[in-house]
Formats: structure tokens, sequence, C-alpha cells
């Protein structure tokens, strides 16, 4: 089974998520290449060519054109539950990021009200104000941390030079309805043993979110040495944080993401 190809447009699906339910996608992104503040090892989508906080913008649709496709997209006669930044890397670094999800916020408040706006992000932008005004305006801001501690971090998730976990947590604990999205592998790094497990756990205890998803590596990753944690094991981290933390954790397997 091969990578994930690309998202090939601005706007992709709906596909059905456990999630989301019928999720509009949608992708700031270039089509041909991935663009991506981190180039995390067990990514389903490969090695990142661009890892960067400024994407080139030749290669990034306009707001004009992402406003004019979403608006095309919601006229159609059809039932969506979610509009869901997402696609070809990290949504937040598109340079217009603000404008454009107010703009898709205005639109979905129009044609379609009762979709919730939704983010799948790396969280790597959390600590500039101005996109930390803007996750607060999703109804569902799923945001990653993989990690607890600084080298767990970079060695899972390998991000551009200039970030760092610290300022990461402490953006995110300042967002409402926060859910966060974990994948756990195992390897030659691993977050689910030892004192890098203790240390996410703890993170995620001192932010306490709204919700926590775990998940692993099931599809050929980035790096071919990562292993996938199984179900049973995420099953046991999963009661572990439920029971003893009172964190409201959820596994998720096979197509749910």
């Amino acid at each position: 089974m091969a990578q994930i190809p690309l998202q090939n447009d601005i706007i992709y699906g709906p596909v059905f998520s456990r999630r989301l339910g019928r999720s509009l996608g949608i992708n700031l992104l270039p089509t041909t290449y991935k663009s991506c503040s981190f180039d995390c090892i067990y990514c389903q989508y490969g090695s990142t060519l661009d890892i960067t906080l400024s994407p080139k913008i030749g290669d990034l649709p306009t707001t004009t054109q992402v406003l004019d496709s979403v608006e095309k997209a919601l006229k159609k006669p059809r039932t969506l539950d979610t509009l869901t930044f997402s696609g070809n890397g990290e949504p937040s670094i598109h340079p217009d990021f603000p404008l454009i999800v107010r703009g898709v916020k205005d639109i979905r408040d129009h044609l379609k009200p009762n979709a919730k706006l939704a983010i799948l992000s790396n969280s790597s932008s959390v600590m500039t104000p101005q996109i930390l005004s803007t996750l607060r305006l999703f109804d569902a801001p799923m945001m990653k941390l993989d990690a607890g501690d600084e080298d767990t971090f970079r060695g899972i998730n390998q991000p551009v030079e200039s970030i760092h976990l610290e300022e990461i947590i402490n953006g995110l604990k300042s967002i409402p309805n926060l859910i966060i999205q974990s994948a756990l592998i195992d390897g030659d790094i691993s977050n689910v043993k030892g004192e890098a497990y203790k240390s996410w756990v703890a993170i995620l205890r001192e932010i306490m979110p709204t919700k926590v998803h775990i998940y692993s590596a099931e599809r050929p990753t980035a790096d071919d040495r990562v292993i996938c944690v199984s179900p049973k094991k995420l099953v046991k981290i999963k009661e572990e944080l439920n029971n003893q933390f009172g964190l409201d954790v959820e596994v998720f397997w096979s197509d749910d993401f």
C-alpha cells in the first residue's frame, strides 16, 4: 500500500469521517508538493519537500480563489457536517490564513449555517497572536501534540528550527474547545514508552483539552522505521488516560484519518 496522493485542488471531498461526519476539505497549499512547517516521520503524504513557515506565494491559491471555490461548493444541494481546513501540509502557514478563515466563516454562515468549521493543524503557529485569534473562530480546532518534551518533539515532528514545543504548549492553553490529536508511534523514536510517554501525559494533564484523539501510523510513512502502535495498545492508553487522569480520550483506527 502506497502513501496517499496529495490533494489536487483547493476543495476536496466531501469525505465521511467518524470524527467530522460529511466533511468538505479545504486545501490552502500547493497541489504538486507538500509544504509544511513539520516533516513528521509518520506522515502519510511522505517527506516534506518544503519545510517552512513561509511557503512560496506563487504556488498558493489566492484568497479570492479559495473563497470562490468554497462558495461554489457550498451552493451545491448536499448535506455537509463540517468544513475542514487540512490538505497538503499546515493550513496556517498560508500568509492570508486569517483573512481566508474569516471569509469562509462568513460564507458558511450564509449558505450552510449548520456546518461546523474545523481545522487539522500541527499547532506550529499558535504562538503568533493573529493566528491564535483566528483559531478561536473554529468550532473544532483539532491541534497536534505528539510529544511532551523537546527532544521527542524534534525527533518525531522535525519542525522548522525556530519552532519550540514550550511556545506551542503555551498557545494551546488559550484555545477554547481544544481537541488534541496525537499520533502515537513506536520504533527508534517512540512516544508510547519511558520518559517520552510520561512527559506527553504530563502535558495533556496540564492543558486539559476538551478531547484527545489518539491514533497511529497505519499507512506507509515518510520514515520506514516507524512502527505502528496496535489498536489494543491504543485502547489501553485511552483507558489509562480516561480513568487515572480524567481526560476524555477517543481512539481512531482504519479510515478515520
